[in-house]
C-alpha cells in the first residue's frame, strides 16, 4: 500500500471533532416519578463513568467515524502498490517545446510532465537503469543508463521548455539509437503529442487538455517611399472559431488596435496602415489571453531606408549592369578597371575580370572570372558541365535552380576560402574571407552562362546583395528562436557586441570573423553594436517563435511516410488507486447510518 497524496491525512482530524461532538451533546429526557431516593446511586455511577458513558454501544458514532476513516483514505490516494518485480532498463523522453508552456495543464505542461516523470521514476524497481532525454528542436541526452534514482531526479528537475518546436525526426533518429544500444529498454513519453520510434512500442502520457490557442505566426512590414504597411498573420490551432483583439505598439508606444475573427484550423491576416516612417521598431501583440502567452507576440524592425552602394568594375558585362540597376534600394555606379583610382566608399564591390592589387577596406567583393593575382593562383580555362546549387547562403531559396557553364577558370583553393561549388575537383566558385573582407569568387563570365536567362537570376543577385552587403540593414532578418547567427561584420570593424532583450550585453568581436551566436532563445528586439575606428554602427534585428503547429506537423507527417509507425500506450502505473472504492464504501455507509438513525426505537 502507498498515499498518493499524503496530504490528505490531514482529515484524521475529523475523528476527534466527532468523539467531541458526542461527548458535548445533551440527551436528556423528563420523566415524572414518585421519589428520588433510588436514583441517588445510579446519579453516582453516572457520574464516575461520565463523559466515557456516552460513547458506549453508539453505532451511529462508530459508523460515522469509519465513513470519515474512508473519505480521508480516499483524498489521501491509498493505492494499491503493483509488484515491481526484477529492474527495468527505460528510457525517459521529455517534450521541450514551445507548447509544453501551455497553462491548460496547472501549471503548465511541463511541470505536471516532470511531476509524473519523477514519480515513475521513484516507483522503478531497485537498480533500473534510466535515461533521460528530452526533445525539441534538438534532442539531447541528459543522463545514460544510470541505476540511481537521485541522478534521474535531478536530471528531470533541470528540464525547462525551449521556445521552439520539437523536431519528430531528430527525436525518433536519437530514441532508435538509444533502443539499438539496449533492446530491452522501454521507451517512456511525457509530452503533448505522441511520436513515431520505427516499429517500437511507447508509454506515452499526454499533457494537452485543450487546442483552443491563437498565435502570431508571421509579422513584417513594406516600405514604399515614405509609406510603411505591416501584416500581420494569425493561425486557430483549436477546433472551434475565436475572436481576439490584436494591438500594434511603434517604437514602445501604443498605435492601433483591430478586432479580429479567425476560423477553426485556419489563419487570418491583419493589416496596419499609416504607420509613421520614423518609427524603428515594431510589435504586435494579441491582447485576449489563452493557454499559451509567449506566441502572442511578434516583433520587426524598420529597415533602414539608406542605398546600398555597389561599385560594378566591368569592361561591359550587360546582365550585372542591368540586374543591379533594377533592385530598389541600390545605388550603383559603373566604371572600367582603368578609370578607378581608389576603391573606396561603397558597401558591395563586384569586379568582373579584374582585381586590384590592394583590396578594398571599407566593403566585401564579388569576382567574376578573376585574372591572375597575388590573392590565389588561376589557370587556364576548362570546359563545365550542368551544374547544381549547393547548401550556401547565395542560393537561399534555389533548391530547383540548374544551370549551364561554357568554361570556368581554373582555380586553385587558397587557405582562406572554401570552396562552394566544384565541377571535375575544380572549384567554379569559392567563399572566403581576406583579413575581415568578404570575397566571393565566381571562376565564370556570366555571359557564357544561361544563368541570366533563368527566372530565379534576380534571387541569386538579391542573395548576394544581402550576404555580402552588412551595411544595406538587410543581413539579419527572419531569424528564429535558436537559430545560429554569423554575423557579417563590416570590413573595418574593430569590435563588435550584441545586446540583448532583457539590456545583458554578449560580445561577439573579436574574434574577427566572429563565432556563430547562439544566444537567440528569447524573442524580442536585439541590436548589434559594430565599433570602427571612424565610429559606431548599429544594426537592430529581430527573433521571433516558429510556427510551432505547422512546423511539427510538417516534420511529423514527413516521418511517418519515412517508417512504419509504431504503437503509442498509456503509461504504466506502479500503483492502483483505490479512490473510488474507498468513496463507494462509505457512501454506503453513510446511507446504512442514515437508515439506522431514521428508523431507531425509543422505548
Amino acid at each position: 500500500m502507498t498515499f498518493l497524496l499524503p496530504w490528505g491525512l490531514l482529515g484524521l482530524v475529523a475523528i476527534p471533532l466527532i468523539l467531541l461532538l458526542y461527548i458535548l451533546k445533551q440527551k436528556r429526557e423528563k420523566l415524572t416519578v414518585s421519589s428520588l431516593v433510588l436514583w441517588q446511586q445510579v446519579l453516582r455511577d453516572m457520574q464516575a463513568r461520565t463523559p466515557w458513558q456516552k460513547l458506549r454501544n453508539n453505532l451511529l458514532m462508530f459508523l460515522q467515524i469509519l465513513a470519515a476513516l474512508l473519505i480521508t483514505l480516499a483524498l489521501a490516494g491509498l493505492a494499491l502498490q503493483l509488484f515491481k518485480g526484477e529492474k527495468e532498463s527505460v528510457i525517459l523522453v521529455l517534450d521541450t517545446s514551445l507548447s509544453m508552456s501551455a497553462t491548460d495543464t496547472q501549471p503548465t505542461r511541463l511541470e505536471a510532465a516532470k511531476k509524473d516523470a519523477l514519480q515513475y521514476v521513484k516507483d522503478l524497481p531497485n537498480e533500473s537503469r534510466t535515461t533521460v532525454v528530452t526533445i525539441g528542436r534538438e534532442a539531447n541526452v541528459l543522463l545514460y543508463a544510470s541505476t540511481s534514482t537521485d541522478e534521474a531526479a535531478r536530471s528531470i528537475q533541470a528540464i525547462e521548455t525551449t521556445n521552439s518546436y520539437m523536431d519528430p525526426a531528430k527525436a525518433e533518429e536519437l530514441l532508435l539509437s538509444l533502443k539499438k544500444q539496449d533492446q530491452q529498454a522501454s521507451i517512456v513519453l511525457f509530452g503533448d503529442q505522441p511520436i513515431t520510434v520505427g516499429n517500437e512500442t511507447i508509454q506515452f502520457s499526454n499533457y494537452e487538455r485543450q487546442k483552443n490557442n491563437l498565435a502570431l505566426i508571421r509579422f513584417n512590414h513594406t516600405r514604399s517611399k515614405d509609406l510603411i504597411s505591416a501584416m500581420s498573420i494569425l493561425r486557430n490551432q483549436g477546433d472551434t472559431d475565436a475572436e481576439a483583439s490584436v494591438s500594434l505598439y511603434a517604437d514602445g508606444e501604443f498605435l492601433d488596435s483591430q478586432r479580429v475573427e479567425v476560423k477553426a484550423m485556419q489563419t487570418q491576416t491583419v493589416w496596419w496602415q499609416g504607420i509613421p516612417p520614423t518609427i524603428a521598431e515594431l510589435h504586435c501583440v494579441i491582447d485576449t489571453k489563452d493557454i499559451l502567452e509567449a506566441d502572442n507576440h511578434a516583433y520587426d524592425t524598420i529597415l533602414s531606408n539608406d542605398p546600398v552602394k555597389v561599385l560594378l568594375v566591368t569592361r561591359g558585362n550587360y546582365f550585372l549592369e542591368k540586374i543591379f540597376s533594377l533592385i530598389q534600394g541600390v545605388e550603383l555606379v559603373r566604371t572600367l578597371p582603368e578609370e578607378v583610382t581608389e576603391y573606396k566608399g561603397f558597401d558591395l564591390y563586384i569586379l568582373d575580370g579584374t582585381i586590384p592589387e590592394k583590396l578594398p577596406a571599407d566593403g566585401n567583393i564579388v569576382l567574376f572570372a578573376p585574372e591572375q593575382n597575388s590573392l590565389f593562383p588561376v589557370g587556364d580555362w576548362m570546359d563545365t558541365p550542368a551544374v547544381q546549387p549547393v547548401e550556401h547562403a547565395i542560393f537561399k531559396y534555389l533548391d530547383k535552380l540548374s544551370f549551364s557553364i561554357g568554361r570556368t577558370r581554373i582555380m586553385e583553393k587558397p587557405s582562406w576560402a572554401e570552396t562552394v561549388m566544384e565541377a571535375n575537383g575544380n572549384p567554379i566558385i569559392m567563399d572566403g574571407r581576406v583579413q575581415n573582407t568578404r570575397v566571393l569568387i565566381f571562376g565564370f563570365n556570366l555571359y557564357e552562362t544561361d544563368l541570366p536567362l533563368k527566372s530565379e537570376f534576380p534571387v541569386l543577385i538579391s542573395n548576394i546583395l544581402t550576404e555580402y552587403s552588412p551595411g544595406s540593414g538587410n543581413a539579419i532578418s527572419g531569424v528564429l528562436s535558436g537559430d545560429a547567427i554569423r554575423f557579417s561584420l563590416q570590413p573595418d570593424t574593430q569590435s563588435a557586441k550584441v545586446y540583448l532583450p532583457g539590456g545583458e550585453t554578449v560580445s561577439v568581436a573579436p574574434p574577427i570573423p566572429p563565432e556563430p551566436f547562439l544566444r537567440t532563445d528569447s524573442p524580442g528586439l536585439y541590436r548589434l553594436e559594430q565599433k570602427k575606428a571612424d565610429g559606431t554602427v548599429n544594426t537592430a534585428f529581430t527573433v521571433n517563435l516558429p510556427d510551432e503547429w505547422q512546423m511539427e506537423s510538417g516534420r511529423a507527417g514527413a516521418s511517418a511516410q519515412e517508417a512504419e509507425a509504431g504503437v503509442s500506450i498509456p503509461v504504466q502505473k506502479s500503483a492502483f488507486p483505490l479512490t473510488l472504492p474507498l468513496l463507494a464504501l462509505a457512501t454506503l455507509i453513510l446511507l446504512l447510518e442514515w437508515w439506522i438513525y431514521a428508523n431507531r426505537n425509543y422505548v
